[in-house]
């Protein structure tokens, strides 16, 4: 189902604070790094599971961004409903992320899991399937009067089972438990953000050297 989350999930250890002092939002050379919010995921998909997907590849984009190391993440406490951020209207980006240099926005658009070559007769478990992903990605560049979008783009992952794995139930299995990473969903999602933090990575820096 369609879920907009508007606020910033707590970030971990390593993402940066606004304090003076300290020493994750530097190089080591002394430069400092670029300051970004990650606006939580916006979920476009009719897929009904036990946790929030928002939720989770959320977590998993700030985590991957934040321990990089070549960013500095920081936290938004909410955004108006009203603010469309894959809208032509950017003007509002920069009043509600005053102190930020990029802010990055990401809709899940799909979330499928389909048959490969299904043959007659042929019952799911007997058939291999994808799990298809697809999330939009903008990231803005706040650091002048007008926000301008440096990034904009789908990133589509597309994970294979195989007929010979056994269903998953995902009620027990699901985000959250130890087990879910070694699940064909929690494989995917950890394909689909290492490429999201691979770009939001790549492009800022490109961004912010230009």
């Amino acid at each position: 189902m369609r879920r907009f989350i508007p606020i910033l999930l707590t970030l971990t250890a390593t993402a940066c604070s606004k304090s003076g002092n300290d020493l994750t939002r530097f190089y080591e050379d002394g430069r400092a790094k670029p300051l970004v919010a990650i606006a939580s995921v916006i979920d476009a998909t009719l897929v009904d599971l036990p946790w929030s997907l928002s939720e989770e590849l959320t977590s998993m984009i700030v985590d991957g961004v934040s321990q990089g190391g070549r960013i500095c993440v920081t936290a938004k406490d909410e955004l108006s409903p009203s603010d469309i951020p894959f809208g032509s209207d950017l003007s509002w980006v920069k009043r509600e992320f005053p102190d930020d240099q990029f802010v990055v926005f990401l809709e899940l658009v799909e979330h499928d899991v389909a048959a490969v070559e299904p043959k007659a007769g042929a019952i799911p478990f007997e058939t291999a399937m994808n799990l298809n992903t697809t999330v939009k990605i903008r990231v803005v560049d706040v650091r002048s009067l007008s926000p301008k979008i440096v990034l904009q783009e789908q990133v589509r992952n597309t994970y294979f089972i195989p007929k010979n794995i056994v269903p998953t139930d995902y009620a027990v299995s699901g985000w959250g438990t130890n087990e879910f990473l070694r699940t064909p969903m929690g494989q995917a999602h950890q394909q689909l953000v290492h490429e999201i933090t691979l770009r939001i990575n790549d492009y800022i820096q490109l961004a912010k050297s230009r």
